[in-house]
């Protein structure tokens, strides 16, 4: 049976200058939503079936986020701000812990940035969205 796997150690990384080869990983991240996936179904049934007949067509859009405790001076968190603003589609990474590490990687861009409620005895906290602008590749 193989080994069950936990979300502890599950990386978040940005390629932030859209190199390709330097991905900066993502500080204070709480959870992590991975990007799903999905086929539109495409109906091919002709007149004369009993019953409905489908085919994957294109892949249907997802985003990815992830929640993240936020510090406004810190550099890393600053950069993602910076990519909010530029609009820039860069590749971004979730990298899964466990015995058999797997990445996925794809290109997106942020498309929110959204605080939590600010108390007094709490973290401040955000929430970032990535629209996924591409295929996702694991490795």
């Amino acid at each position: 049976m193989a080994d069950r796997q936990i979300g502890l150690g599950t990386l978040v990384k940005v390629d932030e200058n859209d190199d390709g080869s330097s991905h900066t990983t993502c500080t204070l991240v709480m959870s992590v939503n991975p990007p799903g996936r999905a086929y539109e179904n495409v109906d091919v049934s002709a007149i004369d079936d009993t019953l409905m007949t489908y085919v994957p067509g294109q892949e249907q859009h997802s985003e990815f986020t992830f929640r993240q405790q936020w510090d406004p001076g810190d550099t890393q968190h600053e950069s993602i701000d910076t990519l909010f603003g530029a609009k820039t589609v860069v590749e971004w990474q979730v990298v899964y812990c466990g015995t058999g590490v797997a990445t996925d990687e794809f290109e997106g861009y942020v498309s929110a940035l959204s605080p939590e409620q600010i108390t007094a005895n709490a973290k401040i906290e955000r929430t970032v969205t990535i629209q996924r602008k591409g295929a996702i590749t694991r490795t």
